[in-house]
């Protein structure tokens, strides 16, 4: 029978696991796209600062090359335009009389920088391991990146604190061109060497208050959104609720019939079924089952009407009533089909129980069917002598042979647990079943 209050427990405590479980989803769904979020926006601002100083590098290569390609670039002294004291004759007196002097690439790499620090919040400078100027020796970073190139690589980069906060610092080697070896050649250096690098470096203290502030946007977004979601979803599930009270008192009350028929339902039968089994079991008893399966009974329902084909099954539950025994179980199997236990004794008796109910049906469905129609069955039978070997475990009975030698001791069964049995025996009766519809209808077979 159905226990409704360890239904009702065992409910309680499944939606407090299911609510549980539910939240730590929620949150950890929505920890999953928050980090996500933050991760692809932390990459995509990462990749835009890297490619800006990889582009910066390659604008002061390019200007470079251009001033190297001319041989450097004569400007008019002035105040504040000194002469290079790293060159050799730097100075040339125009035709008007004026002067000029000697921009060669690296210091116009510098003024170029001292410019764009001015203006653009960036500076750049060009550096080696055997710099001439030494103004322009390498610091710790630029020192690390050109021992790196020296390696193989040709670029380095990183974020660090600078003056202005947090810096991005890129360096990218720096390959000696035919151009560069009017000044560099005296230090050994041919055409392809890796003569140093230009090293950027930019503040990027404002693009991360701006990622932390999105990110904090996100993460308060992100939290309105799982509780919202979660006062959704516990709505829901609280509506849930009520429906399955509201059903389970409506379960409790049929718990055991089938609606339309009177008869036991399938679950009810499957329990009974397991009891049964386990009794037959314990006492060394018989047991059988029969599955009925009413022939042609869609011709019922489409010639003459589903009130009919009702009226037919309510009739067929009526007659297998009639014609069973106190103790055998009668039940709806499904659809049409309906099963019956007998306890007690084996399929050769249980099939003339059936025969029975085939007369039985077969009289009482031609007096309520339109046109006095009989409605007929096909059984197919099996009992536990049909359940395979393999699907046994032996054990000793009370009272019986030890069984040490690993033989099946005298006064012992083959025995399994009851769903096994269950499974086993109705394949065979499903089986029979067939064979049944198979040879002409209207008749039981027994497994063999």
């Amino acid at each position: 029978m159905l226990d409704t209050v360890e239904i009702e427990r065992n409910e309680h405590k499944a939606f407090t696991l299911f609510k549980i479980s539910l939240t730590a989803i929620i949150l950890v769904l929505f920890a999953g796209v928050l980090m996500g979020i933050a991760i692809q926006n932390t990459v995509l601002i990462n990749d835009i600062v890297l490619e800006r100083g990889r582009s910066l590098f390659q604008q002061i290569v390019l200007t470079r090359r251009w001033a190297a390609e001319y041989g450097g670039v004569y400007v008019r002294k002035g105040p504040g335009v000194e002469s290079n004291p790293y060159l050799l004759h730097p100075d040339l007196r125009a035709e008007d009389g004026s002067m000029l002097t000697l921009r060669n690439p690296a210091s116009i790499t510098r003024e170029i920088s001292e410019i764009a620090t001015r203006q653009d919040g960036y500076r750049f400078r060009i550096t080696s391991l055997k710099s001439l100027n030494p103004s322009n020796a390498p610091d710790d970073f630029e020192r690390r990146s050109l021992s790196a190139f020296e390696t193989g690589k040709t670029e380095v980069w990183e974020t660090s604190e600078g003056p202005a906060g947090h810096e991005f610092r890129y360096m990218g080697a720096l390959k000696t061109e035919a151009s560069c070896l009017a000044c560099h050649a005296v230090q050994g250096y041919v055409e392809g060497d890796v003569r140093g690098g230009i090293s950027v470096r930019f503040e990027v203290e404002t693009i991360q208050r701006k990622l932390a502030g999105n990110l904090a946007f996100i993460i308060l977004a992100a939290c309105s959104i799982a509780a919202a979601t979660m006062a959704i979803v516990f709505s829901f599930i609280m509506r849930l609720r009520k429906e399955l009270d509201r059903a389970r008192n409506e379960l409790a009350k049929a718990a055991t019939t089938d609606a339309l028929t009177g008869l036991y339902n399938r679950r009810y039968a499957m329990e009974r079924f397991a009891q049964e089994t386990e009794k037959a079991l314990r006492s060394g008893s018989e047991l059988s089952c029969a599955i009925i399966d009413a022939d042609d009974f869609k011709s019922v329902n489409d010639v003459d009407g589903h009130l009919a084909g009702d009226l037919a099954l309510k009739t067929l539950a009526a007659a297998l009533l009639a014609n069973a025994r106190t103790y055998d179980i009668v039940s709806r199997y499904g659809g049409e089909e309906f099963l019956v236990l007998f306890p007690g004794i084996d399929a050769v008796s249980a099939s003339a129980a059936c025969d029975r109910f085939r007369s039985g049906i077969a009289g009482m469905t031609a007096a309520v069917l339109p046109r006095g129609r009989a409605l007929t069955v096909s059984v197919g039978i099996a009992d536990l002598g049909t359940v395979p070997p393999s699907t046994m475990e032996t054990v000793r009975s009370a009272g019986g042979a030890d069984g040490s030698d690993g033989s099946i001791p005298e006064g012992a069964r083959p025995v399994a647990k009851s769903d096994a049995i269950i499974e086993a025996m109705l394949k065979n009766a499903d089986t029979a079943l067939y064979k049944a519809k198979a040879e002409g209808k209207d008749r039981c077979v027994v497994y063999r």
